[in-house]
């Protein structure tokens, strides 16, 4: 009787003893796994400060689309105050009344400012936390760290569509018509020689002689010409175009 009884005692020790282990351990594996999650949260909080440096804009001269903070539209001036209208990155245009001198803040932009009107360019001057950026293609160029000169951008010129074939072909027989009718005209404004007709006959028949033109030449005026020898004492010669006389002295 004494060995059974001594036998559950010892059974009642050891599972006392167990629940005790247990009991003692369950804290331990919670502060295990509370510091193992604790690792975590380090990287994920870097994660996140990575991300927001990286989402902000590093350059608040330059858009979000890699263009420039501003662009030049056109200047203008009536009497003595001078008008710039710049436009944003978001494309909008933004009219700046300068005044007398020139110089005045834009709107909405605290920290910059136009400094210089010229008639194709102004001198924009930007805050200490926006440093200038040339881009030349919009007419942007840094006069230094913090100057930003903006000129109206010249574009490069368009070449011309490619002529159609048909087109070509159609002006260049316009071409050889005027040529053509400007040949015929030449030809009809010449003046005819009466006498390329019996050139030409004549060379036709090798010198042989035409008894038309021999009869035309015999019926032909010849004036009369008097020898001075043939001129008797108390006349004199008068000579004239349609012949000579004797006139008496």
């Amino acid at each position: 009787m004494t060995t059974t009884i001594s036998k559950h005692a010892t059974c009642t020790a050891a599972i006392t003893c167990a629940v005790l282990a247990l009991w003692l351990a369950a804290p331990a594996q919670a502060q295990t796994e509370d510091t193992s999650l604790s690792l975590f949260e380090p990287v994920d909080q870097g994660t996140d400060n990575d991300q927001s440096q990286t989402s902000g804009p590093r350059n608040p001269s330059v858009s979000a689309g890699g263009g420039p903070q501003f662009s030049l539209v056109g200047t203008s001036r009536f009497g003595d105050r001078y008008t710039v209208s710049v436009r944003d990155s978001s494309g909008e245009v933004i009219t700046v009344d300068a005044g007398a001198g020139g110089d005045a803040a834009i709107p909405g932009y605290p920290g910059f400012s136009v400094t210089h009107v010229a008639s194709r360019h102004v001198l924009l001057q930007q805050p200490a936390s926006s440093p200038c950026f040339e881009f030349s293609d919009q007419g942007v160029t840094c006069e230094d760290g913090n100057t930003a000169r903006l000129a109206l951008a010249t574009a490069e010129p368009v070449a011309p569509p490619p002529e159609p074939e048909r087109r070509r072909d159609r002006r260049a027989e316009d071409g050889d018509a005027q040529n053509a009718d400007a040949g015929e005209q030449n030809t009809a404004d010449q003046p005819m020689n009466p006498f390329a007709n019996a050139l030409r006959a004549a060379r036709e028949r090798d010198g042989e002689p035409d008894a038309a033109a021999s009869r035309a030449e015999a019926q032909r005026f010849r004036p009369r010409r008097i020898d001075p020898e043939d001129v008797p004492e108390g006349y004199r010669l008068v000579r004239t175009p349609f012949g000579d006389r004797m006139v008496p002295l």
